[in-house]
């Protein structure tokens, strides 16, 4: 059983219809074929995972970060690096941002920019985000 297997036993039925509405196409072949299976498995039918999505996911502890996207606390800690120069040198520093692991938001690299930046400071930034996916009904035929 590989790591993708282990990662679909541990998700909650929401958690799991979460998953593929933002992340399916993110996937390749066999590894999408695993995700459907999981789904199928669970006996989860299109009109289920459209149902489960909206749903909210219900933290299994009490977490300080959540995704501000679709709630999970299944964050993990992305490193990025940039490259500082100097007049005569040049360093690396690393960046280190959350990224949710079932809808992929990062809220450190999504929002950037000086009009985002206000946008969030006034409390309009939720209106800015992605258009929520649909979950495609093709995938169960």
């Amino acid at each position: 059983m590989n790591d993708l297997d282990l990662f679909l036993k541990d998700l909650s039925d929401v958690e799991l219809a979460k998953f593929i509405a933002y992340r399916l196409n993110d996937f390749l072949g066999t590894s999408k074929e695993k995700i459907i299976a999981e789904a199928k498995l669970r006996n989860l039918n299109h009109e289920d995972l459209k149902r489960l999505f909206n749903e909210y996911i219900q933290p299994q502890e009490k977490a300080k970060n959540k995704c501000l996207q679709c709630g999970s606390t299944r964050l993990f800690v992305e490193t990025d690096y940039d490259i500082r120069q100097r007049k005569y040198s040049s360093y690396e520093v690393a960046i280190e941002s959350n990224r949710c692991r079932i809808c992929g938001y990062n809220p450190e690299k999504n929002s950037k920019g000086f009009l985002n930046c206000i946008k969030r400071k006034l409390g309009l930034f939720h209106k800015t985000r992605l258009k929520t996916p649909e979950i495609d009904g093709n995938m169960f035929t």
